[in-house]
C-alpha cells in the first residue's frame, strides 16, 4: 500500500528529542588556572582543552600576524622534540592535537584514549611551557602565509569577506584577517615572538576544560601534575570597544575580471553575545535568512532563482556582534537580487513575522540543537564559550526552553531595534563589466581593485 504524502505542505516539525547539557564542576587554584570537568563514561576517550585570553588583539600595530604565527609555531619544536618526533608521539598514541587561534582566544586541544592521557598531557603540556620556536620552522610557516596572502586574489569569497571586515572596522584589528596582511606579516621578526610568548601567552589566566572518561578527582591530579607551571598569571581586563555605526549604507564593488559570478557579503553591527535580547535576535535571524525556510533564500532562491542559496548569520565578537548576509549570485541578476534583500528587510521591519514562520524556525533551532553536543571535543567547545562571553552555567541546560518562549512582538521588536537598513554595508566581488551598469542606475557604487585602491 502506498503512502499519500502531500509534497507540496512542508511537514510540521515533532516534538523535540530528550536533551540534557551534561553537569560540569568548576575548580580554581591560587594561580587562577580555573579547571573545568564534564564526566561522560560512554566511551574510553577524553578531550582536554587548554584555553588562554590571547588573540590577535595582542599583535603590535603594524605587524599584524604575530600572535597566529606565535600559536602554530608552538607545535614545532620543544627542548625535547622536533615537530616531527612529537607528530610521531601523538600518532603512536593514537591521539588527535592542534591548535587554534580566533578572537575570542588560543586553544590547544587534544583528543586521546583515556589509557594514554597521562603520556599526551605530557607531550602537550612540554608544548605550551616548554617550546623553543625554532628559527627554521619560523622561516618556513612564514612564508607558507605570505604564500596564502598570494592567493587571496583567485578567492572571491575570502576577498568579500575582508573588504566587508575592513569595512566595517576602519583602523581597527578587527578589520584585518588574524593571519594579517602581506605587508605587516613581512615586518614580523622571531624575536618579537620570544618576547610575545613569554611576556603575554604563558602569563595570561588559563582554562582547562577535560571532558569524557574521567572523574573530577582524576583531572584534579593530572592538572596539578602537567599544568600548573605557571608562577603566576592575570586575568587580562577586556578593553571597552565601541564602533560608531555607519551614517549611511555604501555599496563597494570589487572589480575581479572575468569573474563568473558576483560574491554578496552585507553587514551591520548588533548586540554582543551576553546581551539579555540574545534570543530574540536568534529567531529573527533564522526567519530573516538564517535556514532554508528563511525569507531570504524563498525569495532569492525558490522565486526568483538569482542564487542557489543565500544565509544571514549572527557573528561575535568577545564584546560585539555583526549581522552577515551572504551568496554567490549570477552576475545578470545582482541589481534585483539587491532590491529583493533590501525589500525583505524593510518588509520584515514593516509588517513582522508570522506565528506559524516563527514556530517553524523556532522548531528548527530546537530540534537541532542536540546534534551540536554529540562529541566531547563538541561539549569542551561549548564550555569554552561559557568562558569566554561570561555566560551562566545552565546556558545551555535552558537554552531550548528560552527559545521556545519567544513571542512573535518580541522578535517583531527585535527587528524594529536592531534592523538598520540604512546602516547595511555592502561588498559585492565581481566583473565590472557586467554589473556595473545596472547597479549605478539604483545605487550609488564604490569601485576599487582587489587590494582596495579606488578605480574610476
Amino acid at each position: 500500500m502506498k503512502l499519500k504524502i502531500d509534497r507540496t505542505k512542508i511537514p510540521t516539525p515533532s516534538e523535540p528529542r530528550p536533551f540534557h547539557f551534561p553537569e560540569f564542576k568548576t575548580y580554581e587554584l591560587p594561580n587562577k588556572m580555573q579547571t573545568l570537568v564534564v564526566h561522560k563514561n560512554n566511551l574510553p576517550l577524553v578531550n582536554v582543552l587548554f584555553r588562554v585570553n590571547f588573540s590577535p588583539m595582542d599583535d603590535e600595530p603594524g605587524k599584524e600576524g604575530q600572535a597566529n604565527l606565535l600559536s602554530h609555531l608552538l607545535l614545532e619544536g620543544t627542548q625535547k622534540w622536533n615537530s616531527t618526533q612529537i607528530a610521531e608521539k601523538f600518532e603512536n598514541l593514537g591521539a588527535h592535537y592542534n591548535v587554534h587561534l580566533s578572537w575570542s582566544g588560543f586553544y590547544f586541544e587534544l583528543n586521546i584514549l583515556k589509557k594514554h592521557l597521562a603520556e599526551g598531557l605530557e607531550l602537550s603540556s612540554e608544548i605550551i611551557y616548554e617550546s623553543i620556536l625554532p628559527e627554521k620552522e619560523f622561516n618556513r610557516l612564514k612564508q607558507e602565509v605570505l604564500i596564502d596572502r598570494l592567493q587571496i586574489k583567485d578567492m572571491p569569497g575570502r576577498l568579500a569577506n575582508e573588504r566587508l571586515l575592513r569595512h566595517l572596522f576602519q583602523n581597527h584589528r578587527y578589520g584585518q584577517p588574524i593571519e594579517g596582511l602581506t605587508s605587516t606579516i613581512e615586518k614580523i621578526e622571531l624575536a618579537q615572538l620570544h618576547q610575545l610568548y613569554k611576556n603575554v601567552l604563558l602569563k595570561r589566566q588559563p582554562t582547562l576544560i577535560f571532558t569524557g572518561n574521567i572523574t573530577e578527582t582524576e583531572a584534579v591530579q593530572l592538572r596539578d601534575r602537567y599544568f600548573v607551571k605557571q608562577e603566576e598569571s592575570y586575568l587580562q581586563p577586556q578593553m571597552q570597544i565601541h564602533f560608531k555605526e555607519p551614517e549611511k549604507r555604501h555599496i563597494i564593488l570589487v572589480h575581479k575580471p572575468n569573474a563568473a559570478q558576483i560574491e554578496l557579503r552585507i553587514g551591520q553591527f548588533t548586540p554582543p553575545r551576553q546581551h539579555p535580547d540574545f534570543f530574540k535576535l536568534k529567531l529573527l535571524n533564522e526567519v530573516f535568512g538564517g535556514y532554508f525556510l528563511s525569507r531570504l533564500n524563498l525569495n532569492l532562491r525558490e522565486k526568483h532563482g538569482y542564487t542557489y542559496g543565500i544565509h544571514s548569520q549572527l557573528a561575535f565578537r568577545p564584546q560585539l556582534g555583526l549581522l552577515l548576509i551572504s551568496a554567490s549570485i549570477q552576475s545578470e541578476f545582482i541589481a534585483p537580487a539587491l532590491d529583493e534583500i533590501f525589500k525583505e528587510t524593510e518588509k520584515l521591519k514593516a509588517e513582522g513575522v508570522r506565528e506559524d514562520e516563527l514556530r517553524s524556525a523556532a522548531g528548527y533551532l530546537i530540534g537541532v540543537f542536540p546534534t551540536a553536543f554529540e562529541t566531547i571535543d563538541q561539549i569542551s567547545d561549548a564550555i569554552a564559550n561559557l568562558v569566554t562571553y561570561n555566560l551562566s552555567a545552565d546556558y545551555y541546560r535552558t537554552f531550548r526552553e528560552k527559545l521556545a518562549q519567544v513571542t512573535v512582538e518580541q522578535v517583531n521588536e527585535a527587528a524594529q531595534k536592531y534592523l538598520h537598513l540604512e546602516q547595511m554595508q555592502v561588498v559585492l566581488v565581481g566583473d565590472r563589466t557586467m554589473v556595473e551598469k545596472p547597479l549605478k542606475e539604483k545605487y550609488e557604487l564604490q569601485i576599487v581593485d582587489v587590494k582596495g585602491n579606488p578605480l574610476p
